[in-house]
């Protein structure tokens, strides 16, 4: 099923840009657009669309890990009661939703976890997600819940959208010889572009909803994940290996928490996304 009419939410993140340049004719919108908070001026602002979304998709999340432990209303807020509201407004128009969430809805002892594998956050950022997920669950319309986890890929246009990984591993090399990064953290690694086009895909298959995960393939120590891409961009930086307790932080994190897809056509090994991103910039 093609679908053209898109609606796109946080549309000038890291993923929303990627989506942007995807569906060219979709309605974007950012903060500065629309408070989605307020849903009723959200509600009227998609009453005004023409021709009506065929889809909507929701780049809009909290994603301050050690913030929203000081924050956990407003974590909730826009994790959980927003995708609540917008899979509700999604069923009345019946139209598709597509909305993302997180590795960090697991606890990092199984290791490496498929889509049907039980949550069990570890923090309140994960929390939040995690109970977004149920909301949206309860909605009964067609909702895709998209699991993702440390997206990188070109920065959105949005003063609030944040560096990668990737870029300020490339900022602290050009400012210093040795950089220290965590060794006993394990995620999956995606790539922006690709997880749009995977998003694309989604929609035109049209699956049953669920929960679907969607990373490049492999997992990635923070530590090696900087060597990789210092060798890919020929940067002579050392790397020191240390455990996470060597940076505190308010949250915990999963100690390994690869996402397996067993639903979707696999992603590319991120290793691959990873020396495209660096060639392109």
């Amino acid at each position: 099923m093609s679908i053209q009419s898109v609606l796109i939410l946080g549309a000038k993140g890291t993923l929303g840009g990627q989506l942007m340049r995807l569906y060219p004719q979709a309605a974007g919108w950012d903060r500065e657009d629309v408070n989605v908070l307020d849903f009723h001026a959200l509600r009227a602002k998609v009453a005004e669309l023409r021709p009506a979304p065929g889809a909507v998709i929701n780049c809009v999340a909290f994603n301050d890990v050690d913030g929203a432990e000081d924050r956990p209303e407003a974590a909730m807020a826009l994790n959980g009661r927003f995708p609540s509201q917008l899979a509700q407004f999604a069923a009345e128009l019946d139209v598709p939703l597509v909305h993302y969430s997180t590795n960090y809805v697991f606890d990092g002892v199984k290791g490496e976890y498929e889509e049907a594998d039980r949550p069990a956050p570890l923090s309140i950022y994960g929390r939040s997600k995690h109970r977004g997920e149920q909301l949206i669950a309860e909605s009964g319309g067609r909702c895709y819940i998209v699991r993702t986890a440390v997206i990188f890929g070109p920065k959105g246009a949005s003063d609030l959208s944040k560096k990668s990984f990737v870029d300020l591993m490339l900022d602290l090399s050009a400012k210093r010889d040795t950089i220290q990064a965590v060794s006993d953290e394990i995620n999956s690694i995606t790539y922006a572009p690709d997880l749009a086009a995977a998003t694309r895909d989604l929609l035109e298959a049209a699956p049953p909803p669920g929960i679907y995960h969607a990373a490049n393939s492999g997992g990635v120590s923070w530590f090696d994940f900087a060597r990789e891409i210092f060798r890919i961009a020929g940067r002579k930086a050392t790397v020191l290996p240390v455990p996470s307790t060597h940076f505190p932080r308010q949250a915990t994190r999963p100690a390994k928490a690869i996402l397996v897809n067993t639903k979707l056509p696999p992603l590319r090994p991120w290793q691959a996304s990873l020396a495209e991103f660096l060639a392109s910039s």
